[in-house]
């Protein structure tokens, strides 16, 4: 697996396209579990390209072939940006049929990074809604459109900051 961290590169102007990703299923076991909706959005240097969201339900509105191939081909090889990111990738990988070998930036990651340096007892609460409640991010992670815009949201306020 391809895993990356934030780097200096991130907050110092780095304008490549991302791609937030989120992925809702019908459970956690990768086995098992059957992607009932799947959204991209696309980062572009501060921008979030929230016009242009890709979002799918597998099966129902598109044939598992046909999501895959739309997925891919939005994806491309852009760096990948997630909150349980290795499900999603592992989500997209079984749709797509094909490896996604790029970069990949957890947003908890950068979060836990980012409170451990001030944190006086240690424990950082990584839960999706108490990361975005503590950034002041304004939405609300409802639906996987909604947690990739929030996504979006707290990777663009955790690299930007002090710019």
């Amino acid at each position: 697996m391809v895993q990356s961290t934030h780097t200096d590169i991130d907050r110092h102007g780095d304008r490549r396209e991302r791609v937030a990703i989120h992925c809702e299923a019908t459970g956690f076991d990768l086995e098992a579990a059957r992607p009932l909706a799947f959204a991209a959005i696309r980062i572009r240097g501060p921008r979030i390209l929230t016009g242009s969201a890709l979002l799918l339900h597998p099966g129902s509105d598109s044939g598992l072939g046909e999501a895959g191939d739309r997925l891919h081909a939005f994806i491309g090889d852009r760096p990948l940006v997630g909150y349980y990111l290795d499900f999603s990738i592992a989500m997209a990988e079984r749709l797509t049929g094909r490896p996604l070998m790029q970069e990949r930036v957890e947003v908890s990651g950068l979060y836990y990074d980012r409170k451990i340096r001030n944190a006086v007892k240690h424990a950082v609460d990584l839960r999706l809604d108490s990361m975005i409640r503590d950034l002041d991010l304004p939405v609300r992670p409802e639906g996987a459109i909604g947690t990739a815009l929030a996504v979006a949201m707290a990777w663009l306020r955790l690299t930007q900051e002090g710019r």
